[in-house]
């Protein structure tokens, strides 16, 4: 029994031993793995495989510098990425996988990689005792979905990778700049034209991504912006199922080519052999669009429009016949920005008018610009008067009369009848108020409304006051009233000599070495009394009130002081 518990014990030392054993030698690894010199600067080069028929992509990854090494199990890759393990690919290539180790242009394809090669892995982990998806595991490569698409393409723009279509061989660059495809038009008779696309219609492919569409036209692969989408991709694909690249085109049907598709494309249509007869006729000349802006009786704004070609124009909103060749995408757009703004039509008129306040604020006070930057703009001179303007108030007086404050607004610089309700919708938050003679005062960030607000508000003034022009204050108001006028800039503020001289005298009180007690005063005051008392005695003067609190050291037992004051 003895002997069991020995050898026990000695096998127990043993195992512990081969522990401390194994651990250092461990370490020794670990410090000759440190010696060992790992490759940098690695590339990645992708190879892209699509299939036509099936559209379907697919792209798989390489590895190295002298000698390339297929990665053959991505989520693998993944798995060494984030523990950042050393890995030796073959005699040429010892790797630490970490983001040091590959070069500056391989990063953005390093973390389309990881990013693809994480979802493989959980995806294929959690399909784990499913025999029937685990024979389907795809370990080499990533199938590229809609938004993979956008990802790869982040990843390889402007950049040129190895691309396999079906069985061709090439290399494809990945393009932000969208293709010239060009469209010609050709007179073939004096009533017949033929407009074609100078493209092989079923040489390029579309491929969808999740928030762009893609060409992948010869060997390039484009990212199209919306705006080529909707035009010239639209008009080939109208092409390609109509198995042609042309089409014939009678001239009673020219003008609304030049009106409506030709405006649409990106790329200029030329033109052959068209007579200039025909090009008078059927080719518009640049549109030009004219606004005569304009208030009515109601004060709303009156918008009068002209479209123009060269030296003729028109109002388009008159059911009149136009004799010369027109640009309906362009006119519509026109158009459509006035009823995004909010006009209406007053079609007794033939005018385009604005009703609602917000809407006639925002347009003076945002919109108009943009108009002004695309199209000519022409304002009379009432209209002139009733731009936005930024209410600042020019002068205030102050004076103390019958011992009161009087605040004096009747040269603020409007009329005063508007000033109570500027305030309502100031302290509302709106954005701007409208003037009786239709005028705009910005509310907004503005001083003035600010100041006022604070004076009706914490000087408890009724705001319908301020339709006299004079507001009365108690005086003891006036320390307040002296810190908020400090916070107005670019105002004059007349005080008349009695404030000004108040406000002095309670600046200084304290300040001269000389302070006068009252007359029989029986008491040994220190310097801090003394000014405490001057304070008070400041205070009285001008009916202010003041309080002996405990901790003020003026020593509220000594009557002669404390009688002296009214004390509240």
């Amino acid at each position: 029994m003895l002997e069991n518990r020995e050898q026990i014990r000695e096998k127990e030392n043993h195992r512990v031993f081969k522990q401390l054993l194994s651990s250092f030698m461990q370490e020794e690894e670990e410090t000759k793995q440190e010696q060992i010199e790992y490759a940098k600067n690695i590339q990645i080069i992708p190879k892209i495989y699509y299939d036509d028929f099936q559209k379907k992509m697919k792209i798989e990854f390489k590895i190295g510098d002298k000698q390339l090494y297929k990665i053959k199990n991505l989520p693998d890759f993944y798995t060494k990425m984030l523990h950042q393990e050393p890995y030796q690919y073959g005699a040429k290539l010892n790797l630490i996988h970490k983001r040091e180790s590959f070069s500056e242009e391989s990063l953005p394809i390093l973390d389309f990689m990881l990013k693809y090669a994480e979802i493989m892995k959980y995806s294929n982990e959690a399909a784990e005792g499913y025999n029937y998806y685990k024979k389907a595991y795809v370990l080499d490569n990533i199938f590229i979905s809609n938004m993979g698409l956008d990802d790869l393409f982040d990843a390889l723009k402007d950049t040129e990778v190895a691309f396999q279509q079906n069985s061709l061989e090439k290399t494809v660059y990945f393009s932000t700049i969208e293709p010239e495809i060009p469209f010609v038009i050709t007179q073939t008779s004096n009533e017949k034209f033929n407009f074609q696309a100078d493209i092989d219609i079923f040489s390029y492919e579309i491929l969808e991504g999740k928030d762009y569409t893609y060409m992948l036209f010869k060997n390039t692969i484009y990212r199209c912006s919306k705006e080529f989408e909707n035009s010239t991709l639209k008009l080939l694909d109208v092409l390609r199922k109509n198995y042609t690249n042309q089409v014939t085109i009678d001239e009673t049907e020219l003008s609304s080519f030049f009106s409506i598709i030709a405006p649409n494309l990106t790329s200029e249509v030329q033109k052959e052999n068209l007579s200039p007869e025909v090009e008078k006729r059927c080719v518009p000349k640049p549109l030009g669009v004219k606004i005569y802006l304009d208030y009515d009786k109601n004060n709303n704004v009156v918008a009068d429009i002209r479209f123009c070609y060269e030296d003729f124009e028109f109002n388009p909103l008159m059911n009149e016949k136009v004799p010369i060749a027109r640009n309906i995408i362009g006119e519509n757009e026109a158009l459509h920005q006035f009823i995004k703004t909010g006009f209406m039509l007053d079609r007794a008129n033939a005018k385009l008018i604005l009703a609602k306040e917000d809407a006639i604020y925002e347009f003076l006070s945002e919109e108009i610009e943009s108009y002004m930057k695309r199209y000519e703009v022409l304002v009379t001179d009432a209209f002139k008067k009733k731009e936005i303007h930024s209410f600042q108030m020019k002068n205030i007086g102050i004076r103390i009369e019958n011992n009161l404050l009087e605040i004096d607004l009747s040269q603020i610089g409007i009329d005063l009848t508007d000033l109570a309700q500027m305030l309502q919708k100031y302290q509302l938050k709106k954005k701007f108020y409208r003037l009786k003679d239709g005028a705009y005062m910005k509310l907004e960030n503005n001083e003035t409304m600010q100041f006022l607000e604070d004076l009706t508000t914490n000087m408890e003034i009724d705001s319908k006051d301020l339709a006299s022009g004079v507001m009365k204050l108690p005086v003891y108001r006036t320390l307040y009233l002296e810190k908020m006028l400090e916070s107005l800039k670019n105002v004059t503020i007349q005080k008349d000599s009695s404030y000004q001289k108040m406000i002095e005298q309670l600046e200084n009180e304290g300040k001269s070495e000389e302070i006068e007690l009252l007359e029989g005063l029986k008491a040994d005051l220190r310097n801090y009394q003394k000014v405490g008392y001057q304070w008070l005695k400041t205070l009285d003067e001008y009916h202010f009130g003041g309080i002996l609190a405990d901790d003020m050291g003026l020593r509220k037992n000594t009557s002669s002081i404390s009688s002296h004051f009214i004390l509240c």
